[in-house]
């Protein structure tokens, strides 16, 4: 399961979330039962796949054992926003397209729509907790030129 293409980027996803200052938490899989990964799988991966209409069962799983491999065999990127997950990768597109963690941290990083996205929703965020006297595009470039 390592090489599978849906585990590119991952040793990266961690490096490149910290070095963009985002709050996340890694989680160790290796330790879950079948039912307490399972349960995981439900909670975070499902929603966002029903809402988004891609599919996950195979990248985490098989058609009998869904969410088996939900990061353990095939680790996850669960992308939430005030408390509901809203985003997993890897998934696998209509197309059959796999989107992977590289994937959705490139488009992040790329300061295309991603990063504007990023931006906009980090001025919103800072505007909830009041000022500090920089948007959240000048603290991005302040950052980068370090």
């Amino acid at each position: 399961m390592r090489d599978s293409p849906e585990n590119e980027g991952v040793e990266s996803a961690v490096r490149q979330i910290r070095e963009a200052s985002t709050e996340y938490r890694v989680v160790d899989a290796g330790g879950m039962t079948r039912e307490e990964a399972q349960s995981a799988y439900e909670r975070l991966a499902v929603p966002p796949s029903v809402r988004r209409r891609y599919r996950v069962r195979r990248v985490f799983g098989t058609n009998k054992y869904t969410g088996g491999f939900f990061g353990k065999g095939v680790p996850a990127l669960v992308v939430v926003e005030n408390g509901r997950p809203q985003d997993v990768y890897p998934h696998e597109e209509q197309d059959g397209t796999i989107v992977t963690i590289k994937d959705y941290l490139d488009r992040l990083t790329r300061g295309e729509a991603g990063g504007r996205e990023l931006a906009r929703r980090m001025d919103a965020l800072r505007a909830r907790i009041g000022s500090v006297g920089a948007t959240a595009r000048e603290l991005i470039d302040e950052g980068r030129r370090r």
